[in-house]
């Protein structure tokens, strides 16, 4: 497999004929997010702006709006409070009132990652975020590896290049496919590993979606999306994308509401490894376009979707590492 530069999708424009963008979030910590709004202010032009305690935007730069922030949603919620009490932390012993935001974010950043979302890049200009990881490089960033306790992630959110249940389908379909070999592949952190926030969709799921007479419309596949316990918390999350789509179906499903809808897939399983020097956004972006490959060639997504439904009614033991070999084969075949 090619790991050099970032590979080319099979398809490049979305359903209105322009070039597709691609946005990326990254988890970190050792770092402050002034520092780092300084930092992409240098790199990329646009004015710094603080929102809030927690979140600070640089705007109107080349390629438009960064965001640095702590989790907003989980402090402004105070859910902070509990997270920090699970460690030993009580914030009710903080006596300093006045200052108890910047100490909590001080507190919560210890287990909380900061978080640095890109605006929306063109497919063209992806490399422009070298220049961001290099830099963040220099000042001593800390990502997954660098504690047991960093469970970072970092999320690539591909723009969709067709809108259609049909085009949909069919990459959650080649995604669950390639999911057991890109997550081999990955090495994904035991810290990750052993959260939620990266888990797998069910066999249950897996075996409705790749048989070949599941052709759903779009209320039907979300509501069989919930009805089969997915989440947020799947390492491909459609519920942005969804929520784009179909906001009343997809919103009477959700308790909590922490989705913005964007026509998007969230990709969530890739680690944030900055402490890799030979880790890279291309590295995790090109296992992506494997993906996109598949759910593009509907043969070869129909005859691979066929040999996994094949191998699982027929394995007692051992399905997985009988199926990454497969896809083995298969890339060494594509990639």
């Amino acid at each position: 497999m090619n790991h050099s530069g970032y590979l080319k999708p099979p398809q490049l424009q979305n359903s209105a004929g322009e070039e597709r963008t691609v946005g990326y979030e990254f988890e970190f910590t050792g770092i402050e997010i002034e520092q780092v709004a300084q930092l992409v202010n240098n790199l990329y032009g646009g004015k710094i702006e603080k929102i809030s305690t927690y979140e600070i935007e640089v705007q109107e730069s080349e390629f438009g709006t960064f965001k640095m922030e702590l989790d907003a949603q989980l402090l402004r919620d105070k859910k902070y409070e509990k997270i920090l009490k699970s460690v030993g932390i009580d914030v009710d012993d903080i006596k300093d009132k006045g200052g108890k935001e910047r100490k909590l974010m001080e507190m919560a950043a210890t287990i909380v990652p900061y978080e640095i979302v890109t605006p929306p890049i063109p497919l063209s200009k992806m490399d422009v975020l070298d220049r961001l990881v290099d830099k963040l490089r220099e000042k001593k960033i800390k990502g997954t590896g660098s504690s047991i306790l960093y469970a970072f992630g970092m999320h690539i959110n591909p723009e969709v290049p067709d809108v259609r249940v049909e085009s949909i389908l069919n990459h959650t379909r080649a995604y669950v496919l390639m999911d057991p070999w890109i997550r081999r592949e990955a090495d994904i952190n035991m810290s990750r590993r052993i959260t939620p926030f990266i888990d797998p969709y069910s066999e249950k799921y897996v075996k409705l979606i790749l048989n070949p007479e599941y052709t759903p419309d779009l209320k039907t596949m979300i509501k069989d999306y919930f009805d089969h316990d997915n989440s947020r918390n799947r390492s491909l999350d459609l519920l942005p994308l969804f929520m784009h789509l179909d906001e009343r179906t997809t919103s009477s499903m959700i308790d909590e509401e922490l989705t913005s809808a964007r026509p998007t897939y969230h990709y969530r399983l890739p680690d944030c490894s900055f402490e890799k020097k030979e880790w890279s956004p291309a590295l995790e972006w090109n296992r992506w376009v494997l993906v996109e490959r598949i759910a593009d060639d509907e043969e070869q997504l129909a005859q691979l979707s066929h040999k996994w439904l094949e191998l699982s009614d027929n394995s007692m033991i051992g399905f997985e590492s009988k199926w990454i070999k497969k896809v083995d084969d298969w890339v060494n075949s594509n990639g």
